[in-house]
């Protein structure tokens, strides 16, 4: 389970006081849902309670309506996850690795939080998470979102996750642990009105071919 949420990564503030109200965050999720596609440039940092310096690494991040995402790294070594449907794909300088999450329920979870607030798919969060949605104190456009896992064998990995931007703009994403380590994401060059064509899509969201 480690290995699966290291290689994802992923995806820092706490919520503002005073949550919005819920027709709000209705309204965030259904401009997601709208969202034709998105692409964006990351910069992660691993942080462990172990290591005096967190571990980068960069690259680039797309998303296509439902629920296919796929996941660049460029440096420090180039690797891919895809995830497209019940197939989760992922690739590096050893080898390739494909998973059938209709078999890997933890997995599932861990991958649905992210895709699902892209699609929009409230209901899908709400069954996994406890949803807390706020605005950023003087910037009505501005959000906060921290989900924090509700069911086994999610809540005994993770602590919660967060979630900031502004409009349908990702800024940033921090993942924290149970064990304290975190995981934290900025994004720059958002672009939420991405639309993937037929031969670019199948270029996108595939293992480069070093990686099969």
């Amino acid at each position: 389970m480690r290995r699966w949420l290291l290689l994802l990564g992923a995806l820092a503030l706490a919520p503002a006081a005073g949550l919005a109200a819920p027709d709000a965050l209705d309204d965030l999720l259904g401009r997601f849902r709208a969202m034709p596609g998105l692409e964006a440039d990351f910069r992660e940092e691993k942080r462990f309670a172990l290591l005096d310096a967190p571990l980068v690494s960069r690259g680039t991040l797309h998303f296509q309506p439902p629920g296919r995402l796929a996941r660049h790294v460029t440096a420090p070594a180039p690797s891919t996850v895809l995830l497209d449907g019940d197939r989760l794909a992922l690739g590096d300088e050893h080898g390739r690795t494909e998973l059938d999450l209709a078999r890997r329920p933890a997995v599932r979870l861990f991958v649905d939080a992210f895709v699902k607030v892209l699609a929009g798919d409230r209901p899908a969060l709400e069954r996994i998470f406890h949803l807390a949605h706020a605005h950023t104190p003087a910037d009505d456009d501005g959000w906060t979102l921290v989900l924090r896992p509700r069911v086994s064998p999610l809540k005994e990995a993770i602590e919660r996750l967060e979630l900031q931007g502004r409009g349908l703009v990702l800024a940033r994403m921090r993942l924290v642990e149970v064990g304290g380590d975190e995981t934290l994401t900025t994004f720059s060059r958002v672009d939420v009105e991405r639309r993937y064509g037929p031969d670019e899509a199948a270029r996108v969201f595939r293992l480069p071919a070093g990686e099969r």
